[in-house]
């Protein structure tokens, strides 16, 4: 009989809202949120990144990128400028403003990163990046 608490993806997805709201609450003080600062990490850790690129790396919508686009830009932490072969398609790169603010948020990641793994060895942490990795692949393959 199916049990819904038993589900792993009912679990996976449980989890990450938990996660979510956790870091979210440890950007709350710097008037950051995960988005935001999810967004700022792929933009300075990219050579170059789109605006459909960054959608694409943080499996959201492009329309709703581009509002996170919007506020970050508003608040200067970011610039956005049409490329060479077409206008329509924009480029970002955090401004300096933008990039001291991630940087100074990087120690805050990284401790809510550390806490959550916390008493879990190396060789658990692997299994469990593979195993989700192959539900991931399972969850993804077409259906008859």
């Amino acid at each position: 009989m199916f049990n819904l608490d038993d589900c792993m993806a009912f679990i996976a997805n449980r989890s990450a809202k938990i996660f979510a709201e956790a870091l979210e609450k440890e950007f709350r003080p710097y008037n950051m949120t995960r988005s935001q600062w999810i967004a700022m990490y792929y933009i300075y850790t990219s050579e170059s990144i789109t605006q459909r690129e960054l959608a694409d790396k943080m499996s959201i919508k492009e329309p709703s990128v581009v509002r996170l686009l919007q506020k970050l830009e508003s608040e200067g932490f970011l610039h956005r400028s049409g490329t060479h072969a077409d206008k329509r398609v924009k480029q970002l790169e955090l401004s300096d403003k933008g990039v001291q603010i991630y940087l100074d948020l990087l120690p805050v990641a990284e401790k809510f990163k550390d806490d959550t793994i916390t008493n879990i060895s190396e060789q658990d942490l692997q299994t469990f990046k593979n195993v989700l990795g192959v539900m991931v692949e399972n969850a993804s393959k077409e259906r008859p």
